[in-house]
């Protein structure tokens, strides 16, 4: 056992580490130096805990144990009360914070993607060949009104057909309408599923049938064109809220333990990242569908940058946040 000397000098470096990091967060030194100080201080807290410990049991003088004890309560203060900053935050979510919450729940996102993406294809597929089936999934009206906006025999930089001209503008209707369509499919998980499931489908049929079609119609270019830029940021958002959707079902379906409402409110709170990921993904297909997809430029310059907004989207999510163990 060793006597209060050794065991201060063993220490004494350790302490001292500590209290220039505590120094350094109560200070009002650059964020960059404090950001890395409060990683260090998880470990040294610990550290400092057990040998608190140790030096009651052991009997050391009230002089050394004091001293630790106002040692562990500044750290405490600094580990549970200090607030980063909210540029550091969210450098960390979106370096890598986000990307582990939805690789957490890859398979709810592998199922909400099945459920869209299947379905889209295969309506895709029998809207190609058949305008019977496109009138099916899509309506006659619907069909004529999209048959219209993508009019290969006009030249219109939007083929929404809507007046504004403004850019900025439309930009606002996107984010809106799209961050309404990303709500709606997270919200309604909340009907055990059945409502997230019945949007994921109900989506993936219209686009499916709407991109089938319209390749066949002649409409393939100007379709393809405008879609290319914007549509992975669009379609892997409305797949992540699908997926927030089935964790709020889960909850409600296998409360393990805990009480319908507990887990509700545990999957909720987990489901926060993904909600404000998606949210993200949709803020950037907005911009982009904005800026970019109107504008007039050839089939293959559109379809090679929207490969590479798709291969670049998916390696950030498959491959951010990883730790190199």
């Amino acid at each position: 056992m060793l006597n209060q000397q050794a065991f201060e000098l063993q220490h004494q470096a350790q302490w001292q580490e500590l209290e220039a990091c505590l120094d350094s967060l109560e200070s009002l030194r650059p964020l960059k130096k404090r950001t890395q100080n409060n990683q260090q201080l998880p470990t040294l807290y610990a550290s400092l805990c057990q040998q608190y410990a140790i030096a009651q049991s052991r009997g050391y003088s009230h002089g050394l144990t004091e001293k630790l004890r106002l040692l562990i309560t500044r750290a405490h203060h600094q580990m549970y009360r200090h607030k980063g900053h909210w540029l550091s935050k969210t450098t960390q979510f979106i370096g890598g914070g986000f990307c582990r919450a939805l690789r957490s729940e890859k398979r709810l996102l592998a199922w909400s993607s099945a459920l869209f993406f299947v379905p889209a294809f295969i309506c895709g597929i029998l809207s190609y060949f058949s305008l019977d089936m496109t009138d099916l999934f899509l309506g006659t009206l619907q069909r004529s009104s999209l048959e219209t906006m993508y009019d290969p025999s006009e030249i219109r930089i939007r083929p929404e057909g809507r007046e504004s001209s403004s850019n900025f503008a439309m930009f606002g209707f996107y984010i809106a309408n799209n961050i309404g369509i990303d709500f709606r499919v997270f919200a309604s998980g909340i009907l055990f599923g059945v409502g997230s499931i019945f949007f994921l489908l109900l989506n993936g049929i219209s686009i499916g049938a709407a991109s089938g079609h319209l390749t066949q119609y002649g409409s393939g270019e100007k379709f393809w064109g405008f879609v290319a830029g914007h549509s992975a940021p669009e379609l892997i958002a409305l797949c992540i809220s699908g997926a927030a959707g089935l964790m709020l079902a889960r909850a409600l379906i296998k409360p393990g333990q805990q009480t319908r409402r507990l887990a509700l409110l545990r999957e909720a709170s987990n489901a926060v990242p993904l909600i404000i990921g998606a949210g993200l993904l949709t803020f950037v297909a907005a911009f982009i569908e904005a800026y970019w997809s109107s504008m007039t430029l050839p089939l293959t310059t559109k379809i090679a940058v929207g490969i590479t907004v798709w291969v670049l989207l998916i390696a950030y999510l498959a491959f951010a946040g990883r730790v190199k163990r």
